[in-house]
């Protein structure tokens, strides 16, 4: 069974947490939520996730519509419960099973919000490369 030790505030992280966040997680992955526990009060709280989109740096081999399982988030649901057919950024470190990971942190909304250009910028795989030219 696997249990996180992460706490899920109930926050919207600035853009260091969020690069925090982004270098921590081994894969970070924008999904589609396509079902959540029936039961949170028997069931672990873990979500089965339709893979949208990838960053190279971060995509634990993952590729777009693969369905992965993102969870335990432990016991309890996390404060920022997902819901059904909603965008998330999932940031994520892979379990001994293959498309099953645990929360490294809490899931964010994509919805009317930067998050996913900002995850961009933070995951750029050419960022911080110089091109050497020949000059003669």
């Amino acid at each position: 069974m696997l249990v996180i030790g992460v706490s899920f505030a109930c926050y919207s992280p600035s853009l260091n947490s969020l690069q925090e966040q982004a270098y921590k997680s081994t894969v970070v992955i924008e999904g589609k939520v396509q079902s959540v526990p029936a039961n949170v009060s028997t069931e672990r709280y873990s979500v089965n996730v339709k893979v949208l989109d990838v960053w190279p740096l971060n995509s634990g081999g993952l590729e777009r519509e693969q369905l992965v399982t993102v969870g335990e988030f432990g016991s309890e649901a996390p404060c920022t419960k997902v819901e059904k057919d909603h965008r998330y950024i999932f940031f994520m470190d892979p379990t001994d099973e293959p498309l099953v990971f645990k929360a490294s942190f809490a899931p964010l909304d994509t919805n009317g919000k930067n998050l996913k250009k900002d995850v961009g910028r933070i995951l750029c795989e050419d960022c911080g490369k110089f091109i050497l030219y020949n000059c003669p």
